[in-house]
């Protein structure tokens, strides 16, 4: 299939999953009472908290469907991650464990991350140690995260979007890293669902239904790509 083609289809497909599946998952959150604080503007909408499981699935289901078997197969340790991720982020966006876990769940999936894509990706720092080159790509992971992670709890409308323009970035310089074509789909996957969740946001104040929050499953999923690409293409700079 034609590349313009599957990069429309990998944007359009995370976009309308948003659509498609949170007025789903707004219902299992009001029956379970998963809402925040409302907004000032709109005291009387839901502020629901698990707007990022909308994201997951578009993201996900874009790359599955999109990405071919061998470029699929590279994103394994991301997915990996992500899935890692998710779970830790829907149990925080549920109340159901410990404020501690999302930093134990940072170092576990940064660790999935590196480790598990060694033999297919090129080493961060040409002539270091394996092992000292992995640790400075996970410190790398980590720190990102854990900043991206707490500038949005404070700005949480400034980072959305200021991670599309960085996967919008991505998308520009697609021929740099992951080997082609791959690494546009994935950017194209995040900034479909971030644009996704971003207009719903809006369809649904005029609407006014239940509005969607990113908690930390959403923050999570955005860091950890973003993370993924800003690794890759340092990769690609110093080597």
């Amino acid at each position: 299939m034609n590349e313009l083609v599957l990069a429309g289809l990998s944007f359009g497909i995370a976009f309308v999953s948003v659509f498609l599946v949170q007025p789903s998952v707004a219902q299992v959150g009001l029956a379970k009472n998963l809402t925040a604080a409302p907004e000032k503007n709109f005291p009387k909408l839901p502020l629901l908290t698990m707007g990022g499981v909308s994201m997951f699935i578009g993201i996900n289901l874009s790359l599955a469907l999109c990405s071919s078997g061998k470029g699929f197969g590279s994103l394994h340790p991301l997915i990996a991650a992500m899935v890692i991720l998710f779970f830790s982020g829907l149990l925080l966006d549920t109340n159901m464990t410990f404020r501690y876990i999302r930093q134990l769940a940072k170092l576990l999936a940064a660790a999935v991350l590196v480790l598990h894509a060694r033999g297919t990706q090129g080493i961060l720092i040409p002539g270091l140690h394996a092992t000292l080159d992995a640790l400075i790509q996970i410190t790398f992971v980590v720190a990102f995260m854990y900043v991206f992670h707490e500038l949005a709890l404070y700005r949480k409308m400034t980072m959305l979007l200021l991670a599309l323009v960085h996967a919008l970035f991505f998308v520009l310089i697609k021929g740099f890293t992951l080997a082609a074509f791959t690494g546009m789909l994935l950017a194209l996957a995040l900034s479909g669902s971030l644009s996704g969740i971003l207009i719903y946001s809006r369809y649904a104040r005029y609407k006014k239904k239940p509005l969607p929050l990113i908690g930390h499953t959403g923050i999570f999923l955005i860091a950890i790509i973003l993370a993924y690409l800003w690794l890759k293409l340092l990769a690609f700079w110093i080597n």
